[in-house]
């Protein structure tokens, strides 16, 4: 499994993008980043798109990319998500007001956004993944998913705070090797991180007690830019051995 790093941060300064993962070449986890980062044949390769929920840092370039695809291509745009997070899409997005409605366009071949609804606890096949999903806690419907190979998992948090269903699907990740967990902002406001759905490094290092596992890499992802110096000093506070900072850019191969 091939893991490029497009985007990494919970909001965007210059340089530094929103949440996006390009898994072997042909799938997305979020899309905060695609047409910002890849050339449009290296988007042409993108069949699948995995979105964790609705909010804005994890969709935005979902929006250019359907457009940049629609009359290059015949083949649809597979868009996979609980329903919830489908129909979040629908009624604000591809709604004909912020944006067209690509489930219809174009009108004389099928459409080139195809929204794909994942039932809960039950495994699905993706791009040539087994892919399972809980639900994490956030204010809007959020999940995060496991991805795995005959040879590697992935655990991606998406966007959460203190929560129970992710780590049992941790647990439960075949062939686990690497979990990618948000953690938003630093310690001194932990209190703004539980109203609103996110980790510190304090409240990821009891997190990290639930998966049970002290062997398998930690990518922190999701730090808000302007808190950066300051979690990266809280989570160094943690002295895990497999921790790190995720950067955009980087590779990864499970």
């Amino acid at each position: 499994m091939r893991v490029r790093v497009l985007g990494c941060y919970g909001s965007r300064f210059p340089g530094l993008l929103t949440s996006c993962l390009l898994v072997n070449e042909s799938l997305l986890v979020d899309a905060g980043a695609v047409t910002s980062t890849l050339s449009l044949e290296q988007q042409l390769v993108i069949d699948d798109v995995l979105l964790s929920h609705a909010h804005l840092d994890h969709i935005v370039e979902l929006a250019f990319l359907v457009d940049n695809l629609c009359f290059l291509r015949e083949k649809p745009l597979r868009v996979w998500a609980p329903a919830p997070v489908l129909k979040s899409l629908r009624d604000h997005l591809f709604n004909n007001e912020i944006w067209p409605d690509f489930t219809r366009i174009p009108q004389n071949r099928p459409a080139i956004l195809e929204l794909k609804p994942l039932a809960p606890g039950v495994p699905c096949r993706i791009a040539g993944l087994e892919v399972r999903w809980a639900r994490t806690t956030h204010p809007v419907f959020s999940a995060g998913y496991c991805l795995s190979t005959e040879t590697a998992g992935l655990l991606y948090s998406g966007d959460t705070t203190v929560t129970e269903p992710l780590w049992q699907l941790g647990r439960d990740c075949r062939n686990l090797v690497a979990v990618f967990v948000e953690t938003s902002l630093p310690n001194r406001l932990q209190r703004i991180a539980r109203e609103s759905g996110h980790l510190t490094p304090a409240l990821l290092a009891n997190e990290l007690v639930k998966l049970g596992r002290s062997d398998v890499s930690i990518n922190v992802f999701h730090m808000k830019p302007q808190f950066v110096e300051e979690i990266v000093a809280d989570l160094e506070m943690l002295d895990h051995p497999h921790l790190q900072v995720l950067r955009g850019g980087e590779e990864f191969i499970f």
